[in-house]
This record gives C-alpha cells, sequence and structure tokens, in this order.
C-alpha cells in the first residue's frame, strides 16, 4: 500500500466507570480485570488476524491515560512493537464539569458539543486528532492509534466515508474494538467501524 496508509483507532479495555455507563474524561480510571482480559484478547487476535495476510503495523501511538496506556502495551508485546509512542492529542475528550455523571443524563455531550462551557469543543477534538495524523502518518505507513471511545465515535462521525461504508451507523464502539480508516496524504476515508480484531481483514479495504 505505498500509495496509501491504514489508520486504526482501537478503543481501550473496559474500566468499572464503563460498566457504570459513566463519562470517565480525563479521569485516569485504570482497566478492571475484565478490561485486562480484553486487552489480553485483543492483542492474540490481532496477531492472529495479521498473521493470515502481508499487512503490518509499523508504529503504536497511545493516549498518555493508563486505560489506553496500558491497551497499547498488550497489543505491542503481541505483534512485535516494542516502542509505543505517547501523543496528548490522542486523550480524550474533556468533559470537565461533567466528567463523572452517567452517559444517558448527558448523552448529547458525547457527541454534540454542550452548553456547559468545561466541555472540549468537537472542532477542538478534530483539529487535535487531524494534527496528530498530519504530523505523524508517513503516506505508506500503518499506525494503531489507542485512544478512547468519544474521540473515536467523534472523529468517526466527522470523518468522510468510503462509498462502499456509507451506510455504516456510528453507534456505541465496543471496548477493544477498530475503527479503520485509509489515508493517501490529504483525504482521511473512514473504512471500517466497530470492527473486531479477531475479523481484521486488510483485504477487504
Amino acid at each position: 500500500m505505498k500509495n496509501k496508509s491504514i489508520i486504526c483507532f482501537i478503543r481501550h479495555g473496559q474500566t468499572d466507570w464503563n460498566t457504570k455507563g459513566l463519562m470517565q474524561g480525563r479521569d485516569d480510571i485504570p482497566l478492571n480485570e475484565e478490561g485486562i482480559r480484553q486487552a489480553q484478547e485483543a492483542s492474540a487476535s490481532l496477531k492472529a488476524s495479521l498473521k493470515k495476510t502481508s499487512f503490518k503495523f509499523d508504529k503504536i501511538y497511545t493516549s498518555p491515560l493508563s486505560r489506553a496506556s496500558v491497551t497499547a502495551q498488550a497489543i505491542g508485546s503481541a505483534i512485535g512493537i516494542e516502542k509505543i509512542i505517547t501523543d496528548e492529542r490522542l486523550i480524550e475528550r474533556d468533559f470537565g464539569a461533567l466528567s463523572g455523571g452517567h452517559y444517558d443524563r448527558y448523552s448529547k455531550a458525547v457527541l454534540e458539543d454542550t452548553e456547559e462551557q468545561s466541555v472540549e469543543k468537537v472542532k477542538s477534538l478534530l483539529d487535535r486528532v487531524n494534527s496528530f495524523i498530519f504530523d505523524n502518518v508517513k503516506v505508506g505507513e500503518n499506525v494503531l492509534l489507542v485512544t478512547h471511545g468519544a474521540v473515536a465515535r467523534i472523529y468517526a462521525r466527522n470523518a468522510k466515508r468510503a462509498e462502499r461504508v456509507s451506510e455504516i451507523d456510528i453507534g456505541m464502539l465496543g471496548n477493544c474494538h477498530m475503527v479503520i480508516y485509509s489515508y493517501d496524504g490529504e483525504n482521511i476515508l473512514l473504512e471500517g467501524y466497530n470492527v473486531s480484531p479477531c475479523s481484521f481483514n486488510m483485504e477487504e479495504i
């Protein structure tokens, strides 16, 4: 794939706040036992999926929050990438005063702007993720970005979609599930959403 890159966002494993339906934002909530199991299972599944093709990831980047970085380390160990690069621009959306509240109560704030001034604006989130991609991803290089639910969903909701995936519903993103994009140096196209590592198949893109 010399003329394009594959960029995969993958959400971290489960935390206790996930099970309670709470908005985590920048709070550094660690993986729970199930989240650690999910990260290990996703790592093994991704390794197995990659073995079936010639595709490989060149780099892994992660949010600085521990739930993402621990997930990234598990994946890196499985697929043979020792150096995990941390970048602040992959951090979860800042929910400000809404952090710790239930998703049902603040559902609009997850994907859209809200009147609560302490919540990071959608444009700010999109700008920082785009800045990360344009600064770090070289055409022909395939990267895995370990990040968070709101970041991955908001970016996917606002991304251009490849024609064949125009009907994708940007619903909830499972823990340790992936969002896949192609990138040619200018255009970033959504290619797949909520993809399980065990069904990761680059031959379909």
